[in-house]
């Protein structure tokens, strides 16, 4: 009997395990088989379309982000960020879910632009100096030369390395259940920033490495001062002394007067430069689709 109940439990958990791992597949929005090529433009045949297609589903992987490629003649009248914010959207693009994480670019025949969107947690990962150094040194190069496959192709092979810097958004953080992008106060980026400096003080790694240079530098310094007194020998003390010195004089001194001179020291209260840009390194800048979703990126013209 024990064992017929022990095989009847085994059962139920095989069930309930395989129910779990159907509803994992049911929840991850994304998949190997949909086109993440849409050349609405018609700038690439059919062969560079399909070797992006792999190339896409590759990094797509890696980095646990849907990746999207598009090109268009005919944006509708918007502008090329809106356009690329609203096809994702509209699309249901995402790789946790539909309309999750991902990165989308846009080649704007319409508007003479390329543009990268970003969505989800891709808005963390990719913050606006990444994708400004993505738009500069590997998109536009090839982009001026005319080159559109090129340029998706770079864009799509770069992505795996750019999100695994350290470049990471400090400004706000991806709000999962309100699907939108929240941006920290001037306050707590500055209660981050402290937490952050005080948790790579006080590592293990930064410690030990302190304690390890402090006891190198106390050796070398002991050695160095025990060579030096054992190769010494002490003179006397008259050595020093002049002949004569031991007899004591009688000397005062009386004051006579007091001079104070004062100065007014000038301070500079302009506002120099050396102040941190917004837009430097850990930020990202959001913007709202029509949809009222967040996204982040930027653009160029060619």
């Amino acid at each position: 009997m024990r064992t017929g109940e022990a095989k009847r439990r085994i059962g139920k958990l095989r069930v309930w395990a395989l129910l779990l791992l159907a509803a994992s597949f049911l929840l991850c929005a994304y998949s190997e088989e949909d086109p993440k090529v849409f050349d609405d433009a018609g700038l690439f045949d059919e062969t560079e379309e399909a070797l992006l297609q792999q190339e896409i589903v590759k990094t797509a992987g890696k980095l646990s982000l849907d990746v999207v490629v598009v090109t268009s003649d005919d944006v509708r009248g918007k502008s090329s960020g809106r356009y690329a914010d609203d096809y994702y959207d509209d699309h249901g693009f995402g790789y946790e879910k539909e309309s999750g994480s991902g990165i989308l670019l846009l080649i704007d025949m319409d508007n003479r632009m390329v543009e990268v969107s970003t969505s989800g947690l891709a808005m963390e990962m990719y913050t606006d100096l990444d994708v400004d150094n993505m738009l500069d040194y590997v998109i536009m190069p090839h982009m001026r030369d005319g080159d559109y496959y090129e340029a998706a192709r770079a864009f799509v092979n770069c992505l795996v390395e750019y999100g695994a810097n350290d470049e990471v958004a400090k400004d706000g953080y991806y709000d999962a259940a309100a699907d939108v992008f929240v941006e920290y106060t001037p306050e707590e980026i500055k209660a981050n920033e402290r937490s952050e400096a005080l948790k790579k003080s006080f590592s293990a790694v930064n410690i030990a490495t302190r304690l390890a240079l402090g006891m190198m530098i106390g050796a070398i310094g002991t050695g160095i001062m025990v060579i030096r007194v054992r190769s010494q020998k002490a003179p006397s003390g008259r050595v020093y002394m002049k002949p004569g010195s031991e007899r004591l004089r009688d000397r005062r001194d009386f004051k006579v007067n007091t001079t104070v001179t004062t100065r007014r020291i000038e301070r500079n209260s302009g506002g120099g430069g050396g102040g941190r840009s917004s837009s430097g390194s850990g930020h990202t800048t959001s913007r709202t689709s029509s949809s009222g979703r967040s996204h982040g990126g930027g653009g160029r013209s060619f």
